[in-house]
């Protein structure tokens, strides 16, 4: 049965998801899927023409304020987020009493789709599962756990099924037991056995079901491949984890006390995050897996409210100081996430206990870390585009396109940077930004090469030049 919205009767749910017809200002091209009594997910296109993904929520779940408050609360922390290897999300939308998501559409296969020809290559699964876990720690830390995590949220480009992008963070699943929500096949084959019981999500939960799509890669089959759905469910709570040594005899007997570990019934002795675990195989396969984290930015404390109420505007320029040194570290996640919200104004540090008036040499630090804030912000915004164009790309052109207007972006950055004040120096921040450019016009070379391996290898360079940006950053927030 297609699930679909409502707001009046004659809303019917062909009239709804019918191609052509309109739902807040997105023309419906064709319905992609359904998941009874929860949502259908639409591919549409905006009147600019941009494509993107709606998932129109059941009318159970939009009318439930219960439900409603935890959807939108999901929504708004996942469109915070922001990482190289997560689909882009733009929140929860309203359309005449319809609830609905928006996200950019997905590659035109899947995780699944690649399963189907047979099992990965060892480093080939290290490569890909370790973005994929990357992605799902940086959310964690965000405080976001993947409610639907399997082959099918991991979304593949054809022409680069080495890069994947994980979706579907389960946002439009309300919380119930394994038997009431996953009756299908492929949803059973990887959930916990907490998510099974109906209990919480915790970050372990994503350790699991990561560990199990780690033993289909490498094995070309389910840890439990029952036929029955509800056998499978039962498998996950009570059945020993399966030996991968057993099932593909070419790989290593230590990658069984890995995977015996990950799915460990009880999640306390499981390892603490998707990243140790993918770091745990690559060591039994003797291989590296190249996993980025991009940590929240920091959360500043409040003036106390003990502190003389005359310095709390004298300090207020100079309050610029230590937060605008406290954004350089927020700044450090808006280049690698984009999930830093610069529409907030920054809270003052706690008060020293016996303030100084500020001197010259403060407020021109201050000054500058004001204008280089303004160059982070313009480069973080060039930034987000660029990478959305790149992976939008489905030829090389397009993708060539969207590496040099990031190396372009890093470019105008280092020419924007002020003078720094006397006696400091700015030489490895521009040098940072300058390794940067370079290597996302290496990614373009890359791409118009038409050449997967090398691309891959200069996206790991453009990685790790971004994360020695970070670190240039770090620098001058001590300084």
């Amino acid at each position: 049965m297609t699930t679909t919205l409502r707001h009046a009767t004659r809303d019917t749910p062909s009239r709804i998801a019918a191609s052509g017809a309109l739902i807040g200002g997105f023309r419906v091209e064709r319905v992609v899927a359904t998941r009874s009594d929860l949502y259908t997910v639409i591919e549409a296109s905006a009147s600019d023409g941009k494509r993107a993904t709606l998932t129109l929520l059941a009318p159970g779940i939009a009318a439930d304020r219960e439900l409603r408050r935890r959807v939108l609360s999901l929504a708004r922390l996942r469109a915070a987020i922001d990482h190289p290897n997560l689909l882009p999300f733009h929140g929860a939308r309203e359309d005449r009493g319809r609830l609905y998501l928006v996200s950019a559409v997905a590659g035109p296969l899947t995780l699944a789709d690649r399963l189907a020809g047979g099992p990965l290559e060892g480093r080939e699964a290290i490569a890909l599962l370790g973005q994929v876990a990357g992605a799902l720690e940086t959310a964690a830390q965000h405080g976001l756990l993947h409610g639907d995590l399997g082959p099918r949220a991991i979304s593949l480009a054809s022409d680069r099924d080495g890069y994947p992008l994980l979706g579907d963070f389960g946002i439009a699943m309300p919380p119930a037991s394994g038997c009431e929500l996953h009756a299908a096949a492929e949803a059973a084959d990887y959930r916990s056995p907490e998510q099974v019981r109906g209990e919480p999500l915790r970050p372990e939960s994503n350790v699991y079901s990561l560990a199990c799509i780690l033993f289909e890669c490498l094995t070309g089959v389910a840890p439990y491949p029952y036929e029955r759905p509800l056998l499978t469910l039962h498998a996950h709570v009570v059945a020993p984890p399966p030996s991968l040594s057993q099932r593909n005899p070419d790989l290593p007997t230590t990658l069984d006390a890995v995977v015996a570990r990950a799915m460990a019934k009880d999640p306390r002795e499981r390892y603490g995050s998707p990243a140790e675990l993918i770091r745990a195989a690559a060591q039994a396969l003797d291989t590296e897996a190249d996993i980025l984290v991009m940590a929240p930015p920091r959360q500043e404390r409040r003036l106390s409210p003990t502190a003389p109420a005359r310095w709390r505007l004298s300090r207020a320029r100079l309050a610029t100081v230590g937060i605008g040194l406290a954004l350089f570290a927020s700044a450090v996640s808006g280049f690698a996430t984009g999930s830093v919200d610069w529409s907030r104004e920054a809270s003052p540090s706690t008060a020293v206990r016996s303030p100084a008036p500020p001197t010259a040499h403060r407020l021109q630090q201050a000054a500058y870390l004001e204008d280089v804030t303004r160059v982070v912000d313009r480069l973080r915004a060039r930034r987000r585009a660029a990478r959305e164009q790149v992976r939008a790309a489905r030829r090389a052109a397009g993708q060539a396109a969207g590496a040099r207007a990031l190396a372009a972006a890093y470019r105008e950055a280092r020419k924007a940077l002020p003078p720094p004040p006397a006696g400091s120096s700015q030489a490895p921040l521009d040098g940072s930004l300058l390794q940067a450019e370079r290597a996302y016009r290496n990614l373009a070379a890359a791409a118009r090469g038409g050449d997967k391996r090398a691309w891959r290898a200069a996206r790991r360079e453009a990685l790790r030049r971004e994360r020695g940006l970070n670190r240039s950053l770090q620098t001058v927030r001590h300084k």
